[in-house]
């Protein structure tokens, strides 16, 4: 009897002891999915369906675009984007770096226009201001009849370049050429049309006035015309690296794509029933199968709005390495384990019920 009691005791004290450990005993706890590899910046330029230039410096930590440029042309204008020549010779840019030039051919008609009138304006107000002898009158004459003769011998010359330019036969920027030369022409005549006319007419102070305000609105026009040209220059927002050249997805035409490698995450998917047990500073395992290396990194951010993944809700993680990842390219796929820290035994079995459950 007393046996039995020393063996009953034993068997008791042993379940005793089993319950306590699998109540208290903590065993680690992974949350397991797939993510792809990221910049932590990037600058991508591209063109739509509708010819519209677009440039897009996104923030990949914050999932946020932090400068978005549209630039679209008028209607007729033939404008042109050309990337730099010898561009792709090296995979880095540097902030800064010229990446391409647009081409406006309305943008650059409009320039050339204005700074022929502002000289036009300029040329009457020192005429009018000068006070010429009449016998000038005749030179002046002379001159505007010389401009005129120019002028439509130009235009014949342009509408003939122009019915070339029409067909095919010669390049736009010999129709350019032509055009400005008309442009430049026109105003030569204006200019000596003026000339003459103050000369036979005079001028009264409050004309010279008007003069001196046009002059200045022409000026204004022209320096806010010089910055749209020169904001044609498209530049680098970022150091980086080249990581795609021309391709084309969804309709749009992807010149190239600068990133940001300095620092590199991974962002990975989280279904939303095992994204209680996720949180920042949560630390995971990153695989690559296709190298066969191991990579440590840190959750740096939690979304907080659910998508879609082959009909099951999940919710997008972004992590950062921990260390050098220089081995690794953007757009990798690994494999991630996630460190969910230490639960006991029976809040893992309630999960492994949970996920039974779920699935």
């Amino acid at each position: 009897m007393k046996k039995l009691f020393i063996r009953t005791s034993v068997i008791a004290g042993i379940i005793i002891i089993l319950i306590l450990l699998i109540h208290f005993i903590q065993i680690p706890y992974y949350v397991h999915s797939r993510g792809i590899v990221m910049p932590v910046k990037e600058w991508a330029l591209k063109k739509d369906a509708k010819g519209t230039l677009i440039s897009v410096f996104k923030n990949n930590l914050t999932n946020s675009a932090t400068q978005y440029t549209v630039t679209q042309f008028q209607r007729g204008d033939l404008a042109q984007f050309q990337l730099k020549e010898n561009l792709f010779d090296s995979d880095k840019v540097f902030f800064g770096d010229t990446i391409g030039l647009i081409s406006s051919t309305e943008e650059e008609k409009r320039y050339v226009e204005l700074m022929a009138e502002l000289q036009v304006q300029r040329s009457l107000l020192k005429v009018y201001t000068s006070g010429e002898k009449p016998e000038k009158i005749r030179m002046a004459y002379e001159s505007m009849v010389k401009a005129e003769q120019e002028y439509n011998t130009q235009k014949q010359l342009t509408e003939r370049q122009e019915v070339l330019f029409d067909k095919e036969y010669i390049s736009v920027e010999e129709y350019e050429l032509s055009y400005n030369e008309l442009i430049v022409k026109k105003q030569d005549v204006n200019v000596a049309k003026a000339n003459y006319e103050a000369l036979i007419t005079g001028a009264k102070p409050e004309e010279i006035d008007y003069i001196n305000a046009s002059i200045h609105a022409l000026e204004m026009q022209i320096e806010q015309a010089e910055k749209r040209l020169s904001s044609y220059y498209v530049t680098s927002p970022i150091d980086g690296r080249i990581v795609g050249q021309r391709t084309i997805i969804d309709d749009e035409d992807i010149f190239l794509t600068v990133a940001d490698c300095s620092k590199l995450l991974v962002v990975l998917p989280v279904e939303i029933y095992k994204l209680p047990y996720v949180d920042n500073e949560h630390e995971l395992v990153l695989r690559a199968n296709t190298i066969g290396s191991t990579y440590n990194a840190r959750i740096a951010s939690i979304d907080n709005s659910v998508q879609m993944l082959g009909q099951r809700q999940n919710v997008f993680v972004t992590a950062v390495f921990n260390h050098d990842s220089s081995d690794l390219l953007s757009g990798m796929i690994m494999d991630a384990t996630i460190d969910a820290g230490l639960i006991t035994i029976p809040e893992y079995i309630r999960r492994l019920f949970r996920v039974v459950k779920s699935n």
